[in-house]
Parts: structure tokens; C-alpha cells; sequence
């Protein structure tokens, strides 16, 4: 683990190493012609000394290709059932949480896509990928697999990196575009953390709430009220995880709840936790909690 990762220009490395277990991340610099598409393209390896977690919904869709040992995605049921991940597993813009387990350690190499970014690499309509996590390949065909093995047969971690990234320069920017007003409106939902509403989407760009909603639901997947809803919820764990003992009502309306009962309700359905519960558990990263 020490002498894979080495950081190179464009590159910067996050080393950590607490009770939860240690890793390493190496991010790579998002290419200037992919600034839109993706916010995050990374080289993770490590080994964490707790047994299962759990992603939080996100406003965004993940490609994950696994370069090291099985990890496993937990279906709750029931039956509960472990999904092994061994090759790329591509995970679409979601509003439900997902479990995952990593018992023999892990070597991953991860894009984040923004919520609209995913349709130009896929060129599927991202109904079909919103809230599904799976086979990559299954999506594109076989392309996916010839990806996976280069990164098999890299074992640098920058050259891993930037060959995704050639991968990503070919399929995005020879992809179908976004229609403008989905890029329009989706942007103001994040840059509001979700407090402008479907209304104030609606009035602002003079198209009716149901051609919104077809809009956004042929572009990115989910309604801009999901959308919305998940940003909101999004920066609620952020000030949770910034503040030991929040003012629960006062966090509420803040981020744009109608009050600290809205907030409970939407933490339970997105996460199957309380915000209460969720400031109480370990968090590996901004975006999951540990579970056990």
C-alpha cells in the first residue's frame, strides 16, 4: 500500500489512518474539458476495521472499478444478500441508501459524476440507471470490460487514473448533450443546497411543472423535486458533521426544511436513520456512516 500511491503533477494525496482503519486516496485534477461532467475522479487503497456501511443518497452518479480484492453490496431484504463486486459496477443517480462490506481490504478507482454528467458517457436514458447499482459492462457492452483489464494490467496508480480519464474524454465528449434547461435548473438546486423549489424552477424559466419534470426525468433520472430533496438532505449532513451538538430546529430551517419533524421524516425515508442517530456514528467520509 505505501509504495503504489506516489502523487504527480495534476494529482494530490489524502493519507488516513485512525480506529476506522487506514487508507490512501490519490485524486486526480478533473480535465478541463470534462469540468461539468465529472467533480471527482480518485484512486483509493486500503483496509477499514469495521464490518459493513452505509452511502447516503447523492445527487450524483458513480462509476467504481475494482482493482484489488471483492467487496460487497448488502441487499437489506429480506433475505439480506451480499452482491459481490469484482469488475466496474456503475451506480446511477439515487434517493435510496446503499450497504456495503470491504473484508479483505479494498482497491478502487472511482469517478463522480454531477447530476446531469452520466447521460453523456452512457447515451441511455438515465431513467433506466436511477437508483440501480450494477454491472457496467451491462450498460455499454464490452468496452467496459477491455477498460477493466488495462487497469488490471496498470499497476501505477497515476497511469491507472489517467487512463480512465482518456476512457471518459472519448465516451463523454462524443456523447448527446444536456438539454439547457435541465443544465440550468439542476445547477440551482445544488448551488441552493435544494431550497429553491420546483415553483421557484418553474416560474424562473417559464416551462410548465410537468415539462420540467419529463425534462429532468429523460436527463438525469429524478424529478427536480427528488433532486432538490436530496441537496437538502446533503446539506444537512454537512452541518451535522461540522456542529457535535446542533440546534436541531434551528438546523432544520437553515438548510431549508419547514421545521425539525420535515427533517426527521426525510432523513428516515432517504437513509433509514435520524439525523440524531446519524451524528452519533462514525463517518469514514462525508457521504456514509458505519453501520457495525
Amino acid at each position: 500500500m505505501g509504495s503504489e500511491i506516489r502523487p504527480r503533477p495534476r494529482t494530490r494525496l489524502l493519507v488516513h489512518k485512525s480506529v476506522l482503519g487506514e487508507w490512501k486516496l490519490l485524486l486526480l485534477d478533473v480535465h478541463e474539458a470534462l469540468r461539468g461532467i465529472i467533480t471527482h475522479v480518485w484512486y483509493g487503497v486500503g483496509s477499514v476495521a469495521y464490518a459493513r456501511d452505509r452511502i447516503l443518497p447523492r445527487a450524483s452518479s458513480l462509476l467504481l472499478i475494482n482493482v484489488g480484492p471483492p467487496q460487497y453490496m448488502v441487499l437489506r431484504g429480506p433475505p439480506e444478500q451480499r452482491v459481490p463486486f469484482t469488475d466496474i459496477w456503475f451506480s446511477g443517480i439515487s434517493d435510496t441508501a446503499i450497504d456495503t462490506e470491504a473484508p479483505l481490504g479494498s482497491a478502487v478507482v472511482g469517478v463522480a459524476f454531477t447530476a446531469t454528467g452520466a447521460a453523456t458517457m452512457l447515451r441511455l436514458p438515465p431513467r433506466l440507471t436511477a437508483n440501480q447499482t450494477g454491472s457496467f459492462e451491462s450498460l455499454i457492452g464490452t468496452e467496459a470490460r477491455s477498460l477493466h483489464q488495462r487497469l488490471l494490467e496498470t499497476p501505477d496508480a497515476v497511469s491507472r487514473l489517467v487512463c480512465v480519464e482518456d476512457f471518459l474524454l472519448r465516451r463523454c465528449l462524443s456523447g448527446s448533450g444536456i438539454h439547457p434547461l435541465v443544465n440550468w435548473a439542476s445547477q440551482i438546486l445544488a448551488a441552493s443546497g435544494g431550497r429553491v423549489g420546483t415553483r421557484e424552477l418553474v416560474r424562473e424559466s417559464g416551462y410548465s411543472r410537468k415539462h420540467l419534470a419529463t425534462l429532468f426525468k429523460e436527463h438525469i433520472g429524478l424529478a427536480p423535486k427528488t433532486v432538490g430533496r436530496i441537496h437538502r438532505f446533503q446539506s444537512a449532513l454537512n452541518t451535522i458533521s461540522a456542529n457535535d451538538s446542533p440546534d436541531w430546529c434551528r438546523l432544520a430551517l437553515n438548510v431549508g426544511y419547514y421545521d425539525q419533524a420535515h427533517m426527521i421524516n426525510d432523513f428516515r425515508d432517504l437513509s433509514g436513520l435520524t439525523p440524531r442517530e446519524i451524528s452519533r456514528m462514525a463517518r469514514p467520509d462525508a457521504n456514509s456512516v458505519v453501520l457495525w
